[in-house]
């Protein structure tokens, strides 16, 4: 049989399948829209395909027929065992439909992301695919567009300097970077204004840390090791996931104060991002922000008090043309949520120059950082604007400081979030650095000093189609996450890990026991995808006249699966735990972890 009958009669067999195959829409097409499609040029030449490749986990998905044509290989398609074969030369590489696993001239090969079937087209890694028969591939991340250069051609194909695939920014990023500066003030503009007052040539040993963690008053040499470096991301629960029109500055603010607030006392609420915003637009009233005034006079109140949920956002156009959103829908501001923030504030330093003297100094002496600029390891060369990112750590051993982003806890070249910048690169990616002073208020005998410590995780990106609520059978219950961002600015995360106050009826109803059965009841949402219970904590905030204690009250159902479309109701029986603390009652403070313990 001649080639090219082979290679007919097998397309065929594959079309076949396809028109009798169950279809389904990806979360990743969904996450695509509204955006430029994805531009595949082969040799120089643009691939046309009938449907657009997409981005799912850092990866390009392109349907299988159109580039494996382009590179010349001949496909077979097993319906059986679901597996394509492409073979090109002495190159055989095989995949399987749903799954990691493939193999290249019998070499099993585990990828990032299985081939998928959506709307009725297989698509496969484009990289893998490419690579496997010799090619070269490059993403220009600001064009949308991936060059594929096969070794057998004469013809030169531009390769764009910045290529990490796993750092391709997300969509709704791509989106917000479509906006001025004018219309993204809140986040943007306040970067720009920071750029223009950086101090430099500073001596910070004359300023004075509000909490001296070099010397801490409890012996606790084996718990810091200061001689290769530090990690403040332990002390991470919630990791934001930013909006499309800004939002890296204040989610950065809001990672810091969960950490400053967390090392203070455990279980403390973690804090909305979104209260920051309104609260800011709110005094401002049209004029210019106040960020300093609102973390250290005003406060910021919990994420499970005002959610950061933009799906109420209404998309509008300006009489400049230029697109903003309207978050008058929202949950704004008010006499409650303004009491709760009263609880929770720190106070903003001045900027300064990101060299590693000034970052060691400063996360020793002060805690995690707040560092902005073009961060063209992550954004691509000559970026439209600014970025800002947490510093949560340094390593004298691999000279590299440890970040957090607000793009999403599967991002990252190590899928979590997290990115490192070596030593060198300090100058090229940052602009200024600043730190953060916590600011106490005793939350210990009032009504607040109740929380809990929820933790879910999904096996996708699909914590936003859960809802939590918490209660007391015959109470009205407190929804503290309900699904928030499945429309607007939509968040692609996995973990639900927050912690959030307790219902105000908890001072009444304390502690959790037989007549006081206290649950949470997780609806999963998802149609598609499981979620797992790993933690239920009830704490509750002490001060005696030996310092602090927290009080905690645990679930047993640990491991317990809530199915997609299912409710589940947990609850907490009885059971004391009292996890006493080492504070100084006039410098409260708990260690902060090794980077290499």
């Amino acid at each position: 049989m001649k080639r090219e009958n082979r290679k007919r009669i097998s397309y065929v067999l594959l079309v076949s399948f396809l028109l009798w195959s169950m279809s389904f829409l990806s979360t990743a097409v969904t996450a695509q829209e509204g955006l430029k499609p994805i531009e595949i040029v082969v040799d120089g030449k643009v691939l046309i395909t009938d449907i657009a490749p997409i981005i799912e986990e850092g990866r390009t998905l392109v349907p299988l027929r159109a580039i494996f044509e382009s590179l010349e290989a001949e496909v077979g398609w097993d319906p059986i065992d679901r597996k394509v074969t492409a073979t090109k030369g002495e190159t055989t590489i095989v995949l399987y439909i749903g799954n990691k696993l493939a193999s290249v001239n019998g070499l099993s090969i585990t990828l990032d992301v299985p081939p998928r079937i959506i709307n009725d087209r297989t698509l496969v890694p484009l990289r893998f695919v490419s690579e496997s028969f010799g090619a070269d591939v490059g993403w220009d991340n600001i064009n949308r567009r991936v060059t594929v250069a096969s070794k057998e051609t004469d013809q030169e194909v531009a390769t764009p300097e910045f290529n990490p695939p796993d750092i391709i920014l997300p969509d709704w990023v791509n989106t917000g970077l479509k906006l001025s500066v004018i219309d993204k003030s809140y986040d943007s503009a306040k970067i720009y204004m920071d750029m223009l007052s950086v101090q430099t040539d500073v001596d910070l040993s004359v300023i004075k840390p509000s909490e001296d963690y070099n010397n801490p008053w409890y012996d606790a040499p084996k718990i810091i090791f200061w001689t290769t470096g530090c990690d403040y991301s332990p002390y991470i629960t919630f990791q934001g996931n930013q909006d499309g029109t800004g939002g890296c500055i204040g989610r950065s603010m809001v990672h810091i104060m969960n950490i400053l607030k967390e090392r203070e006392h455990p279980y403390t609420p973690d804090v909305s991002f979104w209260y920051l915003h309104g609260r800011q637009e709110e005094l401002a009233d049209g004029g210019p922000l106040d960020t300093q005034f609102v973390l250290a006079e005003n406060g910021l109140c919990p994420e499970a008090s005002s959610p950061s949920d933009y799906d109420k956002a209404v998309k509008k156009t300006n009489s400049a043309g230029n697109i903003y959103f309207d978050y008058s829908e929202m949950l704004q501001p008010n006499g409650w949520t303004n009491y709760l923030a009263s609880y929770y504030k720190m106070k903003e330093s001045d900027k300064f120059e990101p060299t590693i003297e000034n970052i060691r100094y400063l996360l020793k002496n002060f805690g995690p950082l707040l560092a902005a600029g073009e961060l063209s390891q992550i954004q691509g060369e000559n970026p439209k604007e600014h970025h800002a990112v947490t510093i949560v750590g340094y390593d004298d051993v691999a000279k590299t400081v440890k970040c957090l982003n607000s793009w999403g806890d599967t991002w990252g070249p190590t899928g979590n979030g997290y990115f490192t910048v070596a030593y060198n690169d300090l100058a090229t990616n940052f602009g200024f650095v600043r730190y953060y002073e916590n600011l106490s208020v005793e939350r210990a005998g009032t009504d607040q000093a109740y929380s809990a410590r929820i933790h879910i995780e999904t096996g996708e990106t699909s914590r936003n189609k859960l809802k939590v609520t918490i209660g007391i059978d015959g109470r009205s219950p407190f929804t503290v996450w309900d699904s928030p961002n499945e429309s607007v600015f939509v968040d692609y995360s996995k973990t639900l890990k927050l912690d959030v106050p307790l219902p105000i009826y908890a001072i009444d109803y304390w502690p959790p026991q037989k007549d006081t059965h206290w649950y949470v009841e997780v609806t999963n949402n998802s149609t598609w995808d499981s979620a797992e219970l790993k933690e239920i904590t009830f704490a509750r905030l002490n001060k005696g006249p030996d310092g602090y204690n927290i009080e905690t009250f645990e679930s047993t159902d640990e491991g317990a699966i809530v199915a997609p479309l299912e409710t589940r109701k947990f609850y907490v029986p009885k059971k004391d735990t009292l996890m006493i603390i080492p504070i100084n009652p006039t410098n409260p403070t708990i260690p902060i972890l090794p980077i290499n313990p």
